[in-house]
């Protein structure tokens, strides 16, 4: 570990070393473009394919490999959340349909293994509810196969599963997540816990747990149900956004008296909030068909029972290729930065970060019924 730290602290990539840097997950076209910014470089399109090849075949700056550096491990030192639901279909408690024989080292087990999880975790009860559990664990990223640029090799997650309402017996499942390691694990942990669950009919065995993926929206949907958590409610307040990922679908043939020039200059904004919904193609819902908005991040201002402050949040479908266009992305939520009011200043932030996450995961869910719902009646809605 002490040799990997001082090749990061010694060491300018290049060439094929500074490959692996620029492919990590955490690094996208938006780094990739405030990069060569700072070399007072500028480019139309900050994809890989007109990136990498400036990139690869120039020096880096002490300053310019600090940024790099800044955004893998911000990324990676921060919770990520993924939420999915599922039918519960039986009377039994969610400690109680654990299996007796969980194991996350036998889930995980594989021939050529990239990482560990550290001990033996099990799920527990959450404040002695039977129906809230989590499993909390740690992993350690092999040295041998670990790429050397990562300052760190142990990361967090979870997975915790909560019954939130009784009427209709909907269960929350959440990940959290720090790195591609804790993803992998959670998402293992999850297949298995859903084929338990079927296998017993504890869920119904024909249907799938819920995700809100990319592919399940129209590009109408999509902008609906991104531009509606703009509108606050009684936790947040909109602020302002200062970005939006989003482009031309290339599948959709413009007619011909929309600029498709216009519209192909637009990507990766950074914008005035205020004028978000004034942007002409946001505000003319005619455009919205061509148009594909993968993600956003936004200021709110929020009011919570024991803090107050303003905060960061990015959410939508994060890493979603414009040219792949790969559908199975799932919406996620990333809370990068918060400011407590000064009063608050020593209530500790993962704690502010925890109730923030709850809180959003509640208004997302709302927007998304809601915007389902205003979809649904249009279906039924006879043309005039």
């Amino acid at each position: 570990m002490e040799k990997i730290q001082e090749n990061i602290n010694r060491f300018l990539p290049f060439g094929e070393s500074l490959r692996a840097i620029l492919q990590h997950d955490s690094i996208k076209d938006r780094e990739r473009r405030q990069l060569l910014r700072m070399k007072g470089i500028f480019v139309n399109s900050s994809d890989e394919e007109s990136t990498f090849p400036i990139l690869l075949t120039s020096l880096l700056s002490p300053n310019e490999f600090e940024f790099l550096k800044d955004r893998l491990q911000a990324k990676e030192d921060r919770d990520k959340t993924i939420t999915r639901t599922l039918e519960w279909e039986t009377p039994k408690t969610l400690i109680s349909a654990i299996p007796d024989n969980f194991n996350v080292q036998e889930i995980i087990k594989t021939t050529f293994p990239k990482y560990k999880v550290i001990g033996n975790p099990n799920f527990k009860m959450v404040d002695k509810d039977p129906n809230k559990i989590s499993l909390e664990f740690k992993c350690e990223t092999n040295n041998y196969s670990k790429p050397w640029f990562r300052g760190k090799n142990e990361f967090k997650g979870s997975v915790t599963l909560e019954k939130v309402t009784t009427k209709d017996n909907k269960v929350q499942l959440q990940i959290i997540h720090t790195s591609p390691e804790t993803t992998d694990i959670a998402e293992k942990v999850s297949k298995n816990l859903e084929s338990h669950f079927k296998a017993n009919n504890y869920m119904n065995p024909k249907k799938e747990i819920q995700r809100i993926l990319n592919r399940d929206f129209s590009n109408e949907e999509r902008i609906q149900f991104l531009l509606s958590m703009t509108e606050g409610n009684d936790v947040f307040t909109y602020t302002k956004a200062t970005f939006l990922d989003i482009g031309p679908d290339p599948s959709e043939t413009l007619h011909s008296d929309i600029r498709w020039l216009e519209l192909a200059k637009v990507r990766e904004l950074n914008i005035n909030g205020e004028k978000l919904h004034e942007l002409p193609f946001l505000k003319d819902k005619n455009l919205h068909k061509y148009m594909e908005l993968s993600e956003m991040e936004v200021i709110y201002d929020f009011q919570l029972t024991s803090v107050e402050g303003s905060c960061i949040i990015r959410f939508g479908f994060s890493g979603y290729d414009f040219k792949k266009r790969i559908g199975n992305i799932e919406f996620m939520v990333d809370i990068p930065k918060i400011y407590p009011k000064e009063e608050y200043a020593t209530i500790p932030i993962h704690s502010i970060r925890t109730q923030l996450f709850k809180e959003f995961e509640k208004y997302k869910t709302e927007k998304y019924e809601w915007c389902k719902l205003q979809n649904l009646s249009k279906q039924y809605t006879p043309a005039q």
